[in-house]
């Protein structure tokens, strides 16, 4: 199963480690849930649909893949 999660917009914030300033992609989950991911992280691992839209695991479900659009 594959649900899809909406582009709310992209944040950037400082990493606690580093210090350095580090792109943020925030996306609204159908179970209406928001969260981020690290939009390098995206660019190295995500698989694309036939749309270019990135594909990865499902953050809220097991097993599950998540579709990001927009």
């Amino acid at each position: 199963m594959c649900n899809t999660a909406k582009f709310v917009k992209e944040i950037v914030i400082q990493d606690p480690d580093s210090g350095g300033r580090v792109g943020m992609t925030v996306y609204k989950h159908p179970n209406g849930g928001l969260f981020a991911i690290d939009s390098s992280f995206l660019d190295q691992v995500a698989d694309e649909d036939s749309e270019g839209n990135a594909i990865i695991k499902d953050p809220f479900g097991d097993h599950n893949l998540l579709t990001l659009k927009g």
